[in-house]
């Protein structure tokens, strides 16, 4: 996402791009610096209400895997202890407080709030009770540590590998390290931020432009579980509409020469269809009776799914769910290239959600404050959500099923190289990014709610072409139910942007490896012109805002244009402000575009752009106004996309 302060505001409309990174200077906040004056922590008490209702008690406590849910697990969220000391020191003798978990050392909910270098590292300690049975075994469950874990029980390291990467869950068999009764488990983190190949999205350790303090450590749950010897550690579901049959391919662990493996799919508590795997097979398809229940926003409809796994007389179950959904391009009545879902030409209307709390940074508060962000899109008549540099936590996802909204899902970029020109740094973690970028596939694919993979956002860590190129194709082989926009923004080798060094130069589209070419532009939404090979998107564009006193970081610069919130009825300026910038997409769809996305959803540490404050209290729109709005948009694309009325005279592609 790119941003402009107000002293290069003006440069950035005139056209001239690129500038503003190298004028732009250290964003101005409350601070705590370090001795070398440039790692910061915010230290202002901004809160939300989920934030303060927090306890060790109640402190995320819902089920943290929806698709996969067994009935035996037990949270260790809550009250541990820890300790920062330095990376190359020993575990210290005493440990420096207690420490909130799920919550990042450096947030406000962590009750710590204390910065954490490459210099250091973590230390976490507590214990639970359990009483393991036998022919049972116990796994332990880290639904997000950032960025390196070994994983401790009971004085010895329980994984064989630590773990690396800070954006998809991870899981460790600690059934021969368990005892009976008092157990200790701890963890030994390292989180470098910025400075190593891992993807940070917006994190950094130097605080500059549109970027945000760091969160380390443990910022997901921490939970176990008690499953047979032989159970489902995961599955894929692959979803075919036209043949109107759910493949569903089970990952068994244990013993597994013997087992048998069922699979039912119902709805609305119906059985509807049901299968064994057979000897020879990897899978079990079912055949759903007609008519489908397809899943789109206007009809989220899920389908529910039961797996048991028998083996040596136990038998595990759990319970998930799926969508019917087919989303694809196709060629429209006038020959451009637009989404469809189910068949039906699709406008993406949606907001950039970067999805951060002045609380919890990374962490929503609770489950519910994470389902009020995903529940305003609803109510403000958007169908679609372009997730920014960050995975969420499942619960996110879930809700978005249910509800049916649609997830453009980034995929969280490192450092932006861009900025340094640093082409070797590109190359060493490219591999590194491509794992992570498999492990997130394989994390997120059964939601039917997510659309679009982006790989890549304004060349933030994106390598050269040929790899650009390697990796759209790879990723549209290995996942063809959703559409890749691979250069979100900038380097887009094949038909957008790309960008040199003192200069940006349109290059041809010879073999287009991705569904989308995008463009980035503020205020104005731009377009590339509309074309049969690919959608056309506006991929970034408004940041228009209203500072409200106490509900904002408090701070001294700015990252968007501002409505003034006094004198007069703000309200209805800032909604005058985002009509002008909005209502162009109707003319816009009408030519083409495929879809648009406005900055942003919900203010962000500095960013005062979203319909919300950063602390959720005040709701800066009127429900009515934006609903309207955003039909107009998505009824204008509709119908241009399947009638011949004469399309609009002006072409905004310059």
């Amino acid at each position: 996402m790119k941003r402009m302060s107000g002293m290069v505001f003006p440069l950035i409309q005139s056209g001239f791009r690129g500038v503003w990174f190298l004028v732009a200077g250290v964003v101005l906040c409350a601070i705590s610096a370090d001795a070398e004056g440039n790692r910061v922590i915010c230290t202002n008490d901004l809160t939300t209400s989920w934030g303060r209702a927090v306890t060790p008690e109640n402190v995320w406590r819902e089920y943290p895997r929806p698709q996969l849910v067994r009935g035996n697990w037990i949270s260790l969220n809550g009250t541990w202890e820890y300790a920062i000391a330095s990376a190359v020191a020993e575990e210290p003798a005493k440990y420096d407080g207690t420490i909130l978990v799920p919550f990042g050392v450096e947030t406000p909910l962590s009750g710590v709030r204390r910065m954490v270098t490459p210099e250091d590292q973590i230390w976490y300690r507590r214990t639970f009770t359990l009483h393991p049975k036998q022919g049972f075994r116990t796994i332990l469950n880290f639904e997000r540590v950032d960025f390196r874990a070994h994983v401790f029980v009971n004085g010895r390291e329980a994984t064989d590998v630590p773990h690396e990467g800070g954006n998809v869950p991870f899981s460790v068999d600690v059934t021969s390290f368990v005892r009976d009764g008092e157990n200790e488990v701890k963890l030994l983190v390292w989180d470098p931020t910025d400075t190593y190949l891992g993807g940070t999205g917006k994190q950094v350790l130097k605080l500059t432009t549109c970027f945000f303090p760091a969160t380390s450590g443990i910022c997901g749950s921490v939970w176990y579980e008690t499953v047979p010897e032989t159970y489902l550690s995961d599955y894929k579901v692959d979803t075919d509409v036209d043949k109107g049959t759910v493949t569903v391919t089970p990952f068994i662990k244990g013993y597994t020469r013997t087992v048998e493996v069922t699979v039912s799919a119902s709805f609305g508590g119906k059985m509807l269809a049901n299968g064994r795997l057979g000897a020879d097979d990897d899978a079990v398809t079912l055949t759903l009776p007609q008519p489908l229940k397809l899943w789109s926003c206007d009809t989220p409809n899920l389908y529910d799914l039961s797996i048991t796994v028998a083996a040596k007389g136990k038998s595990d179950e759990v319970k998930g769910y799926f969508g019917m959904r087919k989303v694809e391009t196709k060629l429209d009545v006038r020959g451009i290239r637009r989404a469809a879902v189910n068949g039906k030409f699709t406008y993406f209307l949606a907001t950039l959600d970067q999805g951060w709390w002045p609380d919890g940074y990374l962490t929503p508060p609770s489950e519910d404050a994470l389902r009020f962000d995903v529940d305003f899109h609803k109510k403000a008549g958007f169908n679609a959500i372009r997730k920014h540099v960050k995975i969420e936590p499942r619960a996110f996802y879930a809700h978005c099923d249910k509800i049916g909204i649609m997830v453009l899902q980034d995929i969280p970029s490192c450092r932006p190289d861009h900025l340094q020109h640093d082409l070797q740094f590109s190359n060493r973690r490219y591999g590194f990014y491509r794992q992570e970028l498999k492990e997130i596939v394989d994390h997120l694919r059964n939601h039917p709610c997510i659309v679009m993979w982006i790989p890549f956002n304004e060349g933030w860590g994106q390598p050269s072409a040929d790899k650009t190129r390697f990796t759209n194709l790879w990723l549209k082989r290995y996942d063809p139910s959703r559409l890749v926009n691979g250069p979100s923004g900038w380097n887009d080798y094949e038909g957008g942007f790309a960008q040199g060094y003192t200069k940006w130069k349109y290059p041809p589209d010879p073999t287009p490896s991705c569904d989308v070419v995008d463009r980035h532009n503020y205020p104005e939404a731009k377009m590339f012109a509309p074309n049969a090979k690919r959608m056309t998107m506006a991929g970034e564009f408004g940041g228009s805002g209203v500072n409200l006193v106490g509900h904002c970081q408090d701070i001294k610069g700015r990252l968007h244009t501002l409505e003034p919130a006094e004198g007069g009825d703000w309200r209805a300026r800032v909604q005058r402000r985002y009509e002008y910038l909005a209502r162009p997409l109707i003319d816009m769809a009408r030519q083409g575009l495929g879809g648009s996305v406005y900055t942003e959803a919900i203010d962000q540490f500095w960013e005062w752009g979203g319909f919300i404050t950063f602390d959720r209290a005040i709701e800066k729109f009127d429900y009515d106004f934006l609903r309207k709005l955003h039909k107009e948009i998505l009824d204008a694309a509709y119908e241009a996309a399947t009638s011949l009325s004469p399309k609009a005279t002006t072409m905004n592609e310059k």
